[in-house]
């Protein structure tokens, strides 16, 4: 099984359940509650951007056994998106972003030891965002944030940030908008983006219009 996969629509249920049924960022305002309204408005809006400017984020597949089956799962998955399609930005207090930026949101990892594969997955995302052109990509992050599951994913930890050469821009409190210019990571990011065309092979086709969702 390949390292890391592409994040698209019709691998929206290898997400873990609480992300497969979040629509926090894609939505302004107040976000759908009730799950199935909130995955159905997640799937629209990956395949909406699908088939305008590529694959939502990425996931580390797994695979875990019960009772003699294997079932699909990620160890980690990461969500990023251009600035223009993240509808939640004009809800943050830190003030615009440009909107041909990139926003890298929602790290989740499913492991007890997090850093390590949080770590590989994000750098995994500044490579593959910058093999599309990006030359900036924004976070949002807060000291109490992390990447373990369940630990305000929405928001990345302060720390994770920093050591991945991101630099503050300007802070509300305990929420921080994080930036990186890719254009002076080239070096750092250099390393990686020969394992990502290996691995993911190029940008996915863009997903069709509609999925079924499978039970």
């Amino acid at each position: 099984m390949p390292d890391y996969l592409p994040l698209c629509a019709f691998r929206q249920d290898l997400l873990p359940a609480a992300c497969r049924s979040c629509a926090w960022w894609l939505t302004s305002g107040v976000s759908p509650s009730e799950k199935d309204a909130a995955y159905q408005r997640r799937q629209e809006w990956m395949t909406s951007l699908e088939s305008t400017w590529g694959s939502t984020g990425l996931i580390n597949p797994t695979d875990r056994a019960s009772n003699g089956h294997s079932l699909p799962a990620v160890a980690a998955s990461i969500h990023y998106a251009p600035v223009s399609g993240v509808p939640r930005l004009r809800d943050l207090p830190l003030g615009p972003i440009p909107p041909e930026s990139v926003l890298l949101f929602c790290l989740r990892v499913e492991v007890a030891n997090s850093r390590p594969p949080a770590r590989r997955i994000l750098q995994k995302a500044l490579a593959q965002v910058r093999l599309r052109g990006a030359s900036e990509v924004y976070a949002f992050a807060s000291e109490a944030g992390g990447a373990r599951g369940g630990d305000r994913c929405e928001f990345f930890a302060l720390d994770l940030l920093e050591d991945t050469g991101f630099k503050h821009v300007r802070n509300s409190g305990d929420l921080y908008l994080m930036r990186v210019d890719l254009r002076g990571l080239a070096t750092f990011v250099d390393r990686f983006e020969s394992a990502v065309r290996k691995v993911i092979g190029g940008d996915p086709a863009p997903s069709p219009a509609a999925w079924t969702r499978r039970g």
